[in-house]
């Protein structure tokens, strides 16, 4: 997100209703000058949540969480500063006018979200309307609760139903087919609605805000469902259906992870109010972000069938990457969620939750439903691959663990298994140790960066982006045993006024050569832009992790080398290499983490 103003973040908290904001998430009721409530942080019977109109704030009495109109809005929403900001001034119609985003894109933004807000209205009165998505509604045994909560709409058959009414809406057909509503002929440039006889789900960003749909047909088609395309306002790889449940997911603790629409609204029918489904795409890391912010207890519930399992298993290599270890909940019989608690009941669908496995026991259950235990050769071939997958846990106490526990449940004797184990694991530690002293040709390469360099470039952001400057200190700390004159610099910057002349400050200073020419370079460019940018800074805060990590690593190296030239280590010592090896393997994969990214 780009640079946000200190003015125009003082217009959003000058404009926000800090009150009128709060009710829009608990009741409030006034209480003299001020306003009280049910803590929307913590579980309470009787009101502490306190707001004051007059000082813009809130407190709780009851958990002790207090602040602004921001910070309410950062901790009941999951947002970040920026994103906070970004979604009360969306709510108050102010432009953030930013080095990014220009007036004319932020205004026809607003027409689109306009224009998906009319249309959804325009299938829900359809489906209030029309008998059909009605007779379909009631086999599902949907409740019209969650028909309204969801909006859920109907498009006709009538080709141009929806073009017609958003004409008259005074809508411009281009903005129409930019959101995928309306479609043109390739063959008679006639104009035609995208979505006909279809049951119609509204999908809303974490605003809420409508920005896309998708459609199930309820007739004989050869697309079951159609979604919106990529557009102005709509990334699939970046939002989830269902997202309004998240909150209900942060006060159960737990998130359920489903493929489809009518898994989340059927579950939410049956009291399971804490689901989201990935739009219809594999699951991407940018959605596996979004869900992780809410809970990090996370359940995938995919459909029992060939394709669920490999989404499932892809969506625990990536929940992996964000160092997050889902529980994965198997369906019996091949069904999907939807079916399953309409067959068997909210009860039977809890104990499924209940039972839910972790990576290790799901990998390891699949691996048993794939072989003939009876048979020589796939029982050899068997315990080769379970072997394969107890050797990457990075545990040594969790890895003996299941071990025992396999060897019990297989009959199998519990040390050759081990052995077996220990033998993958020493070979790869062995493949990995014999690289460790190879030179690094990645970008990230801190031995060929020129400190000075990066001394400079790190000061102009601590001095243009004051909101991020800790940080970027934080992260560049490694530079103090390189230049003898990052502390120094760091005091300089804090003893000057970035709002008067900074080159007449440096040079009233009566510096050091070196350092007046390290700050004449700090200052030596006509524009501040890149400097002040969060999102700039952000990526150069990443790119500094990676180097105080190579740095880091590289220092281990050293110590590594010298030992590796030593052939007489005493015992202690080998311990030491040892220990050496596995530090630098770690930092290997942190790094290698970063290049992924």
């Amino acid at each position: 997100m780009p640079y946000i103003s200190e003015d125009k973040i003082n217009e959003v908290k000058d404009q926000i209703d800090i009150v009128n904001l709060i009710s829009e998430y608990i009741d409030l009721k006034q209480s003299g000058s001020n306003y009280i409530g049910l803590c929307p942080f913590h579980n309470e019977k009787t009101p502490s949540f306190t707001v004051s109109s007059q000082k813009r704030i809130f407190h709780c009495f009851g958990c002790g969480e207090g602040g602004d109109a921001i910070s309410f809005i950062m901790k009941k929403e999951n947002l970040s500063y920026p994103e906070a900001i970004q979604f009360l001034a969306d709510k108050l119609g102010i432009f953030l006018e930013t080095g990014k985003v220009d007036k004319e894109l932020y205004e026809h933004r607003k027409i689109l979200y306009a224009i998906n807000n009319e249309a959804k209205l325009y299938f829900f009165h359809n489906l209030l309307t029309n008998t059909i998505p009605k007779k379909y509604i009631k086999e599902r045994g949907l409740d019209r609760t969650f028909i309204n909560k969801y909006m859920i709409g109907y498009a006709t058959g009538n080709a141009q139903g929806l073009l017609n009414h958003l004409l008259k809406k005074g809508y411009k057909v281009e903005d129409m087919i930019e959101l995928g509503l309306v479609k043109k002929s390739s063959k008679s440039n006639s104009l035609y609605d995208a979505f006909r006889n279809r049951l119609i789900f509204p999908i809303t960003d974490i605003r809420k805000n409508i920005i896309g749909f998708g459609g199930r047909t309820l007739v004989d088609d050869r697309a079951k469902y159609i979604n919106s395309p990529e557009s102005l306002i709509y990334h699939k790889s970046n939002n989830i259906y269902g997202v309004g449940n998240l909150q209900n997911a942060s006060k159960k603790n737990k998130i359920i992870l489903v493929e489809g629409y009518m898994d989340v609204i059927s579950l939410s029918n049956n009291g399971i109010d804490y689901c989201v489904a990935s739009l219809g795409t594999a699951l991407t890391k940018e959605q596996a972000k979004l869900i992780s912010r809410y809970s990090k207890n996370i359940y995938i519930c995919y459909d029992g069938d060939d394709a669920g399992i490999k989404a499932a298993e892809r969506a625990m290599e990536i929940f992996a990457e964000l160092n997050i270890n889902p529980y994965i909940v198997q369906i019996p019989d091949g069904l999907d969620p939807d079916d399953y608690v309409k067959k068997y009941g909210k009860n039977a669908f809890d104990n499924l939750l209940e039972n839910s496995l972790n990576p290790i026991l799901y990998k390891y259950r699949n691996l048993l439903n794939s072989y003939n235990l009876k048979d020589i050769d796939q029982k050899v071939e068997f315990l080769e691959k379970l072997a394969k997958l107890l050797s990457d846990i990075e545990s040594k106490l969790t890895r003996d663990e299941y071990i025992s526990r396999f060897s019990k449940d297989l009959d199998i004797d519990n040390e050759s298994l081990l052995q077996e184990v220990d033998k993958i694991s020493n070979n790869m530690n062995k493949k990995d140790t014999s690289n460790l002293l190879k030179v690094d040709k990645k970008i990230y390469n801190s031995n060929k960066t020129n400190m000075k360099l990066k001394l400079i470039e790190s000061l102009r952001f601590v001095l243009f982006n004051n909101p991020i400057a800790n940080r970027i200190i934080e992260e560049s700390d490694f530079l103090k045993n390189e230049t003898k004159y990052w502390t120094l610099c760091l005091e300089i910057i804090q003893n000057i006024n970035l709002n008067d002349d900074l080159k007449h400050q440096i040079q009233s200073l009566n510096l050091d050569s070196d350092i007046e020419k390290i700050f004449n370079k700090v200052l030596k460019i006509k524009d501040f832009t890149e400097y002040t940018n969060i999102d700039s800074a952000n990526k150069y805060i990443n790119s500094l992790r990676v180097e105080g990590l190579i740095y880091k690593r590289d220092e281990l190296k050293e110590q590594f080398s010298l030992l590796e030239e030593n052939e007489n280590l005493t015992d202690d010592l080998k311990i030491v290499y040892s220990n050496l090896a596995m530090d630098i393997l770690k930092l290997n994969k942190e790094i290698k983490k970063f290049d992924k990214n």
